[in-house]
């Protein structure tokens, strides 16, 4: 499978990743894992979904903030493996921090964006383990924040 090509099937476009923190990378390779981790949901260079979820958020539009935030995770990858997703052997592991308020426990439901997302573009590649957190703010009021572990090739 050619994860290049299933990409541009989905007609989606990668922006460049924005720059990371002072001092952090977006993502740092170890052996064959590449470690990417503080990946927002940023599109057109504002946070797709500010708020909790629950509260000023509503679960739908959280998942689709987290599908945002799973497109930019791509662009990191493709940012890492010199403009291609093809050295990506599988995605590992996903997990995401979701900003949720009063009595909101569908974490996980939010990260099915990630999931559907992943599996669209890397097929069993992109079936991976997961963690769905709850907390009570993330950088910038994002609803979600996502880190990744991705094997390469």
């Amino acid at each position: 499978m050619d994860f290049d090509e299933k990409l541009a099937d989905l007609f989606i476009d990668l922006a460049e990743p924005p720059t990371p923190a002072s001092g952090t990378a977006h993502a740092v390779q170890s052996g064959k894992l590449l470690y990417i981790s503080g990946v927002l949901p940023i599109s057109e260079g504002k946070i797709a979904a500010k708020g909790r979820v629950g509260l000023e958020v509503r679960p739908d539009n959280a998942k689709l903030a987290a599908r945002t935030a799973a497109v930019n995770a791509l662009a990191i990858i493709m940012a890492e493996c010199q403009g291609t997703l093809n050295k990506v052997k599988r995605i590992v592991n996903v997990t995401g921090y979701v900003s949720s308020g009063g009595d909101f426990r569908q974490h996980n439901k939010v990260l099915d964006g990630v999931a559907e997302l992943f599996s669209q573009v890397f097929g069993p590649a992109g079936k991976h383990a997961r963690n769905a957190v709850g907390c009570t703010g993330l950088p910038n009021d994002a609803c979600i924040q996502l880190s990744l572990i991705v094997e390469l090739k």
